[in-house]
């Protein structure tokens, strides 16, 4: 097993320990995990936030348990307004991007989602906003067409045009 491998399985690892001790209500430190494998430090403060707002945002009522730590690869049923989040696509610096659902227009689009965790960080959010509105106004074959810009939930999206593959 390359090393890269070995790194995803450990992070998979982890998040399934982390998001098993939060659901049991612990509130486990990131700077535990970090201080536990240093090599790791940027995709736990990237990703663990991220669980803890998948499980904040799962609903309570409906008699189900809540999406497993490994949901990127399942069914999530987490809405954000108009959208229902399906499965995480793909991660970048600012944030991570879903297949996700339009529900009022029963269309599939790409939802690229802010972190909780950054939600209060003003500059940050603008930076967000920033790139949403430069890539709408783009036309090109090249570039994906941005739908939508919202917040909800203490969380900022915008929606865009899927493009699988």
């Amino acid at each position: 097993m390359n090393q890269l491998k070995a790194e995803r399985k450990l992070i998979e690892v982890l998040a399934e320990q982390f998001i098993t001790r939060y659901r049991r209500g612990e509130r486990p430190a990131l700077s535990e995990y970090i201080s536990a494998h240093p090599e790791l430090a940027d995709e736990i403060r990237e990703l663990f936030p991220t669980l803890v707002m998948i499980e904040e945002l799962a609903p309570d009522d409906s008699g189900l348990s809540a999406p497993p730590a490994a949901a990127s690869a399942q069914q999530l049923h987490v809405s954000l307004g108009d959208y229902r989040l399906i499965r995480e696509i793909g991660r970048g610096g600012m944030g991570v991007v879903y297949e996700a659902e339009q529900v009022s227009l029963g269309r599939r689009v790409a939802l690229k989602v802010l972190p909780r965790h950054t939600f209060s960080d003003v500059a940050l959010r603008q930076r967000f906003y920033r790139e949403a509105r430069a890539a709408a106004q783009l036309h090109h074959t090249n570039i994906v067409p941005v739908y939508e810009v919202g917040e909800d939930q203490d969380v900022c999206w915008y929606a865009m045009q899927l493009i699988l593959g």
